[in-house]
């Protein structure tokens, strides 16, 4: 196509390559669509939480455009982004376990590493880009026919790889490397550089919280705090495996707060309380679980739960002006009243 010096050699060129683009489209479509549900899938199931996930078919302007500055003799294998999907991470060590969760999934093709393929002494995008096809097994059945030659582009950044991409698209910092401007380009690559230190200090205060709730030893200080919650939490109920994340965080932090409003100050008196009206409660759990069709092997309840239901078993109305759900102790008491006339 490179080599084709005529106007209508070239828009010849052009509405034939239109049509095997469009005739292509939908299966690029279904790939993608499929591509996106795997990951996203994939990222619920193993409690990857990212800031972000689209998914986008290169329009035939841009693909386009893109054959004719690249020089492309054959679009539709050297143009590998026609079926794009991002995933914007919060953490740098995400991309690590996403990477593996798509050699799990995928058939990988080729992987870039825009980090590693830069020096030590450079700075700038930084992204991790895999090229990516169906497995066999899956392109085996019907619904995947027509899809195993077809390739998708999996890119997966953090949040300030992200901001430093956008943000370069116009910095024009190639115009200033060309006119050798010392002082243009030591700000830009400062400010890359900048970038990636605070990339880095968000992985250490985000492992530095998970070592510290893994590493707090409530036997040592059993003063109520939400941390300390939690841990108790992992200890009383054998069945709750949750991982430390925001959502815990909120929970737990928010029953702190509450148990200390009720002039409670240590959680060996939450585990009294518990030990007290264990039969009472694991009734309740099992009427709820019953009336409400939840399987045996799945509680109702919550750890947070079950100690205000405890809490509201020992102290009554107290509980229902110090947590504010009033009539509340009186509807357990109530409940459980009922359990034990069946």
């Amino acid at each position: 196509m490179g080599k084709k010096t005529s106007i209508g050699e070239i828009i010849v060129d052009n509405i034939e390559l239109r049509k095997v683009y469009e005739k292509r489209l939908p299966r690029y479509k279904r790939l993608l669509n499929i591509v996106y549900l795997i990951l996203n899938t994939s990222l619920e199931k193993n409690n990857i939480k990212v800031h972000s996930m689209n998914k986008r078919v290169k329009d035939y302007s841009s693909f386009f455009e893109k054959i004719e500055r690249k020089r492309y003799e054959d679009p539709f294998l050297q143009c590998t982004d026609i079926a794009g999907c991002r995933i914007i991470c919060l953490f740098l060590s995400q991309i690590k376990k996403i990477r593996k969760i798509i050699e799990k999934e995928f058939e990988v093709v080729e992987v870039t590493d825009k980090k590693t393929a830069k020096k030590y002494d450079q700075f700038g995008y930084l992204s991790l880009h895999m090229l990516v096809k169906l497995p066999k097994d899956r392109t085996d059945f019907i619904e995947f026919s027509g899809l195993k030659d077809y390739v998708c582009e999996i890119q997966i950044r953090t949040i300030l790889q992200e901001a430093w991409a956008e943000i370069e698209h116009y910095l024009n910092y190639k115009s200033a490397k060309e006119e050798k401007n010392k002082e243009l380009l030591r700000k830009i690559f400062s400010l890359a550089g900048m970038f990636e230190v605070a990339d880095c200090t968000f992985e250490d205060i985000h492992m530095g919280f998970s070592d510290l709730v893994k590493e707090k030893n409530i036997i040592a200080d059993e003063s109520i705090t939400a941390v300390n919650l939690y841990k108790f939490s992992l200890e009383y109920f054998p069945w709750f495996k949750k991982e430390w994340n925001k959502k815990q965080e909120r929970a737990y932090f928010k029953l702190s707060k509450e148990i200390k409003d009720m002039n409670i100050k240590s959680i060996q008196k939450i585990r009294l309380i518990l030990n007290k009206h264990k039969k009472e409660l694991d009734e309740y759990e099992k009427y709820h679980q019953k009336n409400r069709k939840k399987s045996i092997d799945k509680k109702f309840f919550t750890p947070v739960g079950i100690i205000r239901a405890g809490l509201a078993l020992e102290f009554g109305k107290k509980f229902d002006l110090v947590f504010g759900l009033k009539g509340y102790s009186k509807r357990i008491k109530n409940e459980i009243g009922l359990l034990k006339k069946i």
